[in-house]
């Protein structure tokens, strides 16, 4: 039985093979164990239009393009305004054709219709949108008071007497209460500065001596003093010192603001409640409005974020002003160690490259492990019992990688008082406080 499945192009390829070498067509037929006539319609379509006749043709009738049913001025007008305006849609185009005198009566393309026709006749107009890479996991949502604080700022906001301030804010999401909001001084020689990490520590502690108590996590953006250069890994002493404390240092996911709402929010809060003619005079009354307007927010303010349901934060969150974790200023050198933030830097490997002169650079520190390992990329990783730096070369041999040590040098310029910017001093505890912190582990 002769099988009924259409030709292929290689059957089509050897019946034309075939007769130029003189064969007949029932010998092709029975080479391909094919019908004889179904070898003779090819083999007369190939002759008749040559090597376009190997092609399988569309069933159906002739297609006629895009839009080919459509009156031709409607199609011409269409395209005659997309190329004029390359920045219209189709939508836009539509509702200029439907306005126009002159096709009244006729029918109008829809939306489908003319993308596509603008993609085949003007693809130099359309837009070519990337696609969306897949974005890594937002942050976790906090499903307590004082879990997570969300920090970010306002910047360049000029004042009257010609200051330009910068206000940091911190807002629990969970409770829906403004934390802090603190207004510093940026303007300099040229124009303005972001704040220093010092000024943000300032905040957060600010923060943790109003509420008595620190969170479990503080989450902000990858704003560069807070999240460390991101040209040369190395957490940034903001995160050292949350670290220091066991509180986890956040961030957002790179152009995702979304990631914190609650904190975006509190900018437009404060946009509206605090900032007017009178607050904006000078550094001083901006202040003093920033500090009104957050405890009438707090305290008064009919709240529908969170679960507040029109209720005031605190009074929707007592909770709120219980400490998770107590905190006062007086037990900060107490509640900070010194070997978390070790154990927390031991937690990384970091890449280097050995310059010119024998040094390598951690954390803006640089160390010198010798000139005869100049241009040598290098492995640095931290032993926190011994709290040395351990510098280590990747050597390939026999298809795995071994490490072999250079050198050991102990730890630098990374202590107590540069993170906290505190003195330690022997305390004596008024009674026993909880030093046993959440795992920091990400």
């Amino acid at each position: 039985m002769r099988k009924l499945k259409p030709f292929t192009e290689e059957e089509r390829e050897r019946i034309y093979q075939g007769r130029m070498k003189g064969k007949t067509i029932p010998e092709i037929a029975d080479e391909l164990d094919r019908s004889v006539y179904g070898v003779r319609k090819w083999w007369r379509r190939i002759r008749d239009e040559g090597a376009a006749g190997l092609r399988t043709r569309r069933r159906g009738p002739e297609a006629k393009g895009t839009l080919s049913s459509f009156d031709p001025e409607v199609v011409e007008k269409a395209l005659k305004l997309k190329r004029e305006h390359p920045r219209w849609g189709a939508n836009r185009v539509i509702l200029e054709l439907e306005a126009d005198e002159t096709l009244k009566g006729s029918r109008v393309p829809r939306r489908s219709q003319l993308s596509a026709f603008f993609k085949e006749k003007c693809p130099e107009c359309v837009a070519h949108r990337q696609p969306r890479s897949e974005k890594p996991k937002e942050p976790p949502a906090a499903t307590a008071v004082h879990e997570v604080w969300q920090l970010d700022s306002q910047e360049k906001i000029e004042l009257r007497n010609g200051e330009i301030a910068t206000i940091c804010n911190i807002r629990d999401p969970y409770g829906a209460a403004i934390i802090t909001s603190q207004a510093f001084s940026v303007k300099t020689e040229k124009r303005w500065r972001k704040l220093k990490w010092e000024e943000v520590r300032q905040v957060l502690r600010i923060g943790f001596t109003e509420w008595g108590t620190l969170p479990d996590s503080v989450l902000n953006d990858n704003e560069l003093g807070l999240a460390g250069a991101p040209t040369v890994s190395f957490p940034s002493k903001l995160t050292l010192w949350l670290v220091g404390l066991g509180i986890k240092h956040r961030f957002i996911r790179p152009h995702c603001p979304t990631d914190q709402p609650h904190i975006e929010r509190t900018h437009r809060i404060v946009d509206d409640l605090a900032l007017n003619e009178a607050s904006l005079a000078n550094m001083d009354s901006l202040q003093a409005s920033l500090d009104k307007e957050r405890s009438v927010y707090n305290h008064h303010f009919p709240c529908r974020a969170s679960d507040c349901d029109g209720r005031p934060p605190l009074v929707a969150h007592p909770e709120l002003l219980h400490p998770r974790r107590p905190y006062t200023p007086e037990l900060e050198l107490a509640l900070f160690d010194i070997r978390r933030v070790y154990h927390f830097l031991a937690e990384f490997t970091f890449a280097r490259t050995v310059n010119a002169t024998g040094q390598v650079s951690l954390g803006r520190t640089l160390y010198s492990i010798g000139r005869r390992f100049a241009g040598k990329s290098i492995l640095v990783r931290l032993d926190p019992d011994t709290c040395e730096w351990i510098f280590v070369e990747p050597i390939q041999q026999d298809d795995k990688t071994i490490e072999e040590e250079l050198t050991r040098l102990p730890i630098k310029y990374l202590d107590v008082t540069l993170l906290t910017g505190l003195v330690p001093q022997p305390i004596e505890l008024p009674e026993p406080i909880q030093l046993t912190l959440p795992c920091l582990a990400a």
